[in-house]
């Protein structure tokens, strides 16, 4: 997309297809993409009952002040003192056995605890799941995709002319991309013999925002709404989801939008959280009752909120060393935490690559003799040194990424690659693969399982490249938040070569 030409011929691409582009996949079936200017039309209080003892207001009473009853009436209340004095042992000894059982089950943990710590499930709660209930699947012959992406059409294209010179702008690179992905998936869907409506929605115009589509009622008849949107998007389009009772998608964004108890919400890009409970995990298998340095700040929220993640998971096998790095430390504050008379194991929580990368030189310059073994965060796959060799000599580096388009079986990216050289020419990026991945496995889910899929997305055998694995996410009272994809890679790093677990 380098030159004028070609990326004119890719944009006049996308407006042509506005009007009619093939993305149908099933027969005689057209597909809606609605992302051009001018398609819209316009837009308690708690009550108390005192128990009172029976014959208190009764006017026949005995010298003493007892209420004077009939032989039936005696009998009537022995038998009632005798029924609650009978319903009192029996809950007397259910509480005692429910005590006796807690106390085991307290010894139980607390020897099992000594022992061996138990594996980790962050998704279990500290109390009971809630029982989520999900209404009834619909199978249908055609299913209404609604795709949001930030394409920023009305800015790029006036007419028959863009609006920029030679390279399309950063904020639109990543709709562009995800949306030839949807669009090459599309197809194979269509030669595959689905039957599919995809609308595609450009929320990077204010007539297709989120609000506005609901607004104007844009969604009414869709089965899923796919968003690669940002987060300030993801609460009205997950309450949209949640009161018409359909699945709504974040495909690209980390973040949840604070959204909570929503079964029909789900992030495919795991949070940070899952991230850091990740590495947690794999330093606590590979490293068991080690010391690891954590050089962490608290000048970025986000750095701090990922600092606390690794410092609060309840299921650390690991002690912590730590450093605070607001500015980068001299040689003797890293000392600190160091020992460089052996290999050293490192968590750096910082997302600002360039400050990581700094970070970085200064353990290959300072002490050049000494091996780290470096756990970074995802964003760290945008730092170039991590691909030169001489760079970081005495570091082996390790990112987790939720994202992998080498898997065993390279024959379907292949397939996407040889598409996209015919229908746009050049080599597909990252975001092509992910667009392509998205709409392909939740194409497979609707017609295997129809509208409500949610209680079979374990099966990701459809997915072309990443083995999603979508769980529930759960607050520590057992209340379900969403759905969240916790299926993560690690790529290692080190001497200018990767690989990928």
């Amino acid at each position: 997309m380098n030159g004028n030409k070609d990326v004119m011929v890719r944009l006049r691409a996308l407006v042509i297809f506005a009007v009619s582009l093939a993305l149908a996949t099933g027969s005689g079936g057209n597909v809606h993409a609605q992302f051009l200017k001018g398609i819209f039309g316009k837009k308690h209080s708690q009550n108390t009952e005192d128990s009172t003892k029976a014959g208190n207001n009764d006017p026949k009473k005995t010298e003493n002040g007892a209420p004077k009853l009939s032989r039936k009436e005696r009998k009537k209340k022995h038998r009632e003192e005798k029924r609650k004095q009978k319903q009192e042992r029996k809950l007397k000894n259910e509480q005692k056995k429910k005590d006796s059982k807690k106390k085991q089950d307290a010894t139980k943990k607390s020897g099992d605890k000594k022992q061996n710590k138990p594996a980790k499930d962050p998704l279990v709660p500290h109390k009971r799941k809630q029982e989520v209930l999900y209404p009834t699947t619909k199978f249908k012959n055609s299913y209404r995709i609604n795709v949001l992406l930030p394409l920023y059409l009305d800015e790029l294209v006036k007419g028959e002319s863009v609006t920029f010179k030679d390279k399309v702008p950063e904020k639109a690179v990543q709709g562009i991309a995800f949306y030839e992905g949807v669009k090459l998936a599309a197809d194979s869907l269509k030669k595959a013999g689905f039957n599919l409506d995809i609308y595609i929605n450009d929320v990077g115009s204010y007539s297709e925002s989120p609000d506005n589509l609901i607004n104007d009622r844009k969604f009414d008849s869709t089965d899923l709404i796919i968003g690669a949107v940002q987060q300030h998007d993801i609460p009205t389009l997950a309450a949209y989801a949640k009161k018409k009772k359909i699945n709504f998608v974040s495909a690209l964004s980390p973040n949840d939008g604070y959204v909570k108890n929503n079964q029909y919400f789900t992030m495919l890009q795991p949070s940070l959280r899952s991230h850091c409970e990740f590495i947690i995990d794999d330093m606590s298998k590979k490293y068991p009752g080690q010391k690891v340095a954590l050089l962490y700040r608290t000048s970025s929220p986000n750095d701090e909120n990922t600092g606390q993640y690794m410092l609060t998971d309840n299921y650390s096998e690991v002690e912590f060393k730590k450093l605070l790095c607001n500015t980068l430390p001299g040689k003797d504050a890293l000392l600190s935490v160091f020992d460089t008379t052996k290999p050293n194991i490192v968590v750096m929580t910082i997302l600002d690559n360039g400050f990581a990368d700094s970070l970085l030189r200064e353990l290959a310059h300072y002490f050049p003799c000494t091996h780290f073994e470096v756990y970074g965060m995802p964003t760290w796959t945008a730092i170039t040194n991590l691909r030169k060799a001489n760079v970081y000599n005495n570091l082996t580096i390790n990112v987790t990424y939720p994202f992998n388009i080498e898997p065993a079986d390279g024959s379907m990216m292949q397939v996407v690659e040889r598409s996209y050289k015919k229908e746009y020419g050049g080599k597909p990026q990252e975001m092509v693969f992910r667009g392509y991945e998205t709409l392909f496995w939740y194409a497979n889910l609707l017609k295997q399982y129809g509208t409500i899929f949610n209680t079979n997305y374990k099966d990701n055998s459809k997915a072309p490249f990443t083995k999603f694995e979508v769980k529930p996410r759960w607050d520590g009272n057992g209340s379900l938040l969403f759905n969240e994809n916790r299926h993560i890679y690690l790529s290692t790093y080190q001497g200018g070569v990767y690989k990928t677990e």
